[in-house]
């Protein structure tokens, strides 16, 4: 009963959809062009419109054979022609762009210099660590310090997408603080 059912079901839905595509076939599509002076952020000077064969001076007649051809600005109204046309979307900013790629990557750099240094002075006890958070370990360093760029990176996203001009002040801030531990880890090498 269910297989019959499937059937009958799948038998009507192609039945639907060949009446559909049938019905859309016989419709003779005819194009008209519409100028518009008026709105100056378009940049191409016309605007095909494809109404399911009918232009809009011909909503309330026949399609004919003479409406294949273009209809002039003048005869379309202006508030038809104005509803087709659209401005044209902003340009949006990328979030992931160059310059924050650049920062974050220093900042990850010059961290991992950081770590590099550090445990090369505490390996020749020359030095030890000053941060009372890091731990002294390359392992533990190494995971304070990629979570901590890491975190740093999300939020300077973050404020970026929200076109905060102040996204760039956490790998800033993250590149001066490893910056004297370098220059630490030199004066003491």
């Amino acid at each position: 009963m269910s297989a019959e059912f499937s059937l009958r079901s799948a038998l009507g839905i192609v039945i639907l959809m060949g009446g559909w595509i049938c019905s859309a076939q016989q419709v003779p599509f005819s194009c008209c062009q519409i100028q518009d002076g008026d709105q100056p952020s378009i940049k191409q000077p016309s605007l095909r419109v494809f109404l399911f064969g009918v232009c809009p001076t011909t909503l309330g007649s026949e399609p004919s054979a003479s409406s294949s051809r273009p209809v002039p600005a003048s005869s379309a109204p202006a508030s038809f022609a104005a509803s087709l046309v659209r401005a044209p979307a902003p340009k949006r900013r990328r979030t992931l762009d160059r310059s924050y790629f650049l920062l974050n990557s220093l900042h990850l750099g010059i961290a991992g210099f950081d770590i590099a240094m550090t445990q090369h002075c505490i390996a020749d006890q020359h030095c030890r660590e000053a941060n009372p958070l890091m731990p002294s370990s390359l392992a533990g360093q190494l995971t304070v310090g990629i979570a901590a760029v890491g975190y740093g990176s999300i939020i300077s996203y973050r404020l970026k997408m929200h076109r905060s001009h102040l996204w760039w002040t956490g790998p800033t801030a993250g590149i001066l603080a490893h910056g004297a531990g370098v220059a630490t880890g030199f004066a003491h090498r």
